[in-house]
């Protein structure tokens, strides 16, 4: 009887600790979804406007998400439209420079276009901007230089997946203007204006206007690493080509104003794969595109860190090298004059050298392009070799890289201690919300 009774007592006191754990993993399961809701409500409110709207998400991937982020949650509904007009009247353009040159900051392909006008050095707000399109001005921006003053930019979107970016303008519409808060600047630039195709939104004089269309849903394969774009300028894995999208009526009337006379027209800004040395790179440690961690600081948001082995925007038939950081100074640009191919540069190859040179642009007559029209078409050639750099793919997405400066093949050897190892911006990460518009210059 002791025994049994051992035994009873025994089997209770599991049944009382069997439902002491229930209870408790109950409690915790309860806990754990209260804060997984708490969580939920805080990631809500940070993806909210001051005014309610949804922020979006400048490193998704869905479409909505990515038009709300770039045009601070101002813009409704998705889907394209034809543009039924250029963004400057056709009399006044002189030439358009396609995607994908380089210069000053921009040290990887550019990914807008260039519209100049007929007298490139006309008085400020010489020529009106028009909208392409119906659709709501979502976001405005301004930038005072030293030297040619205050230049305006807007984002002008038709929906959350179909959206232009207007920048350098040197004044907005004053009938714009009129409907713009008193606080946007405080607002973070975002605006809510309804526009018409074919209404003067703001002019343009004595420099370019950059034009940039984008559609969320395309995300360009040929950009790698979507965040490492995405921290700084989201707009930029989802530019698309402007003639794809325009009437034909306005496709004819533009065309002959294009400098690129290969196709695409429009230009290539994009050109990544994986495995070859073709493409952007961005220095190890440098966070992708945003040069730092605090892009958002003048002395952080460089481009110092980065590195184009690509093609030059008017002959893609000339290889172009453009570096952020050459011989202890700034950005540099050369043409590859040698029989390299960047999409042949692989994992297995080794250590290349290649022959850099200064470059020289050359109409169809052979004579120097410094501007203007160029019928015929644009040949971007070498004219005498200025360095040498060795490029050695450690990997898929990995490279080791150095240029010699002054130095010829024959007088490199190998890779010395100023080697500098590049990656594709596969450990980039996001570094700020991007609720304003794109940064473009």
């Amino acid at each position: 009887m002791h025994k049994k009774q051992h035994l009873k007592e025994h089997g209770f006191t599991h049944f009382v600790l069997l439902l002491f754990i229930i209870v408790i993993g109950v409690i915790g399961f309860v806990g754990f979804m209260v804060f997984q809701n708490h969580n939920k409500t805080e990631q809500n409110k940070n993806n909210q406007s001051a005014g309610g709207g949804n922020m979006g998400n400048p490193d998704s991937l869905d479409p909505i998400q990515k038009g709300l982020a770039s045009t601070g949650g101002k813009c409704e509904g998705k889907g394209s439209v034809k543009m039924t007009y250029a963004p400057m009247a056709i009399k006044d353009i002189g030439t358009i420079a396609p995607m994908g040159g380089y210069g000053g900051s921009h040290v990887t392909p550019i990914d807008h276009q260039y519209y100049y006008g007929v007298n490139q050095a006309a008085a400020r707000d010489t020529y009106p901007v028009y909208a392409t399109m119906d659709g709501d001005i979502t976001s405005l921006g301004k930038a005072s230089t030293p030297t040619s003053g205050t230049n305006w930019n807007f984002t002008l979107a038709h929906s959350c997946t179909f959206m232009i970016y207007y920048n350098l303008m040197t004044s907005v519409a004053p009938a714009i203007m009129k409907q713009v808060p008193s606080n946007w600047q405080q607002m973070g630039g975002a605006v809510k204006v309804p526009v018409k195709a074919g209404q003067v939104i703001g002019y343009v004089g004595g420099q370019s206007l950059d034009f940039e269309l984008a559609d969320t849903t395309f995300t360009n394969p040929k950009l790698l690493n979507h965040t490492a774009y995405n921290n700084t300028e989201p707009f930029k894995i989802n530019v698309v080509h402007p003639l794809d999208f325009f009437t034909d009526k306005v496709k004819n009337q533009i065309l002959p104003k294009y400098l690129r006379v290969d196709e695409p027209r429009d230009g290539n800004y994009a050109y990544d794969v994986n495995g070859e040395a073709v493409g952007n790179w961005f220095k190890v440690g440098t966070n992708g595109y945003a040069g730092g961690d605090t892009p958002t600081s003048s002395t952080n948001n460089t481009t110092s860190g980065h590195l184009a082995l690509a093609y030059d925007s008017l002959d893609p038939s000339a290889l172009v090298l453009s570096v952020g950081e050459y011989n202890g100074g700034g950005p540099a640009i050369f043409v590859v004059n040698d029989k390299t191919d960047w999409t042949k540069i692989t994992p297995s190859s080794g250590i290349i050298k290649v022959q850099l040179a200064e470059g020289s642009a050359k109409k169809a007559d052979g004579s120097i392009w410094s501007g203007g029209p160029a019928p015929g078409g644009i040949k971007y050639v070498p004219t005498f070799n200025k360095a040498t750099a060795l490029i050695q793919m450690t990997g898929k997405q990995e490279m080791k890289f150095e240029i010699f400066p002054v130095k010829t093949a024959a007088q490199v050897s190998g890779f010395d201690s100023n080697a500098v190892i590049y990656n594709r911006g596969q450990d980039a990460h996001m570094v700020k919300s991007t609720t304003a518009s794109p940064s473009v210059n």
